[in-house]
């Protein structure tokens, strides 16, 4: 995942009661919904396991096929 700064959601840059806040919550919510499908009950910040859950679907997918 790209990096972000700090803050970079913050009330002051975005409102936290917006219709497209929801829809970042949203999907932060099925973002977490995929990393746990490929590494159940993590925690902690989603952008460290965002990139190793594609890496690791993609080597069971790989997998699938020997």
């Amino acid at each position: 995942m790209k990096k972000r700064s700090t803050g970079f959601l913050s009330e002051e840059k975005i409102s936290h009661d917006s219709e497209i806040f929801d829809y970042i919550k949203e999907l932060h919510s099925y973002l977490w919904q995929f990393v746990r499908i490929a590494f159940p009950g993590v925690r902690g910040k989603l952008d460290i396991y965002v990139d190793h859950a594609v890496k690791e679907l993609k080597r069971r997918k790989r997998n699938e096929r020997t």
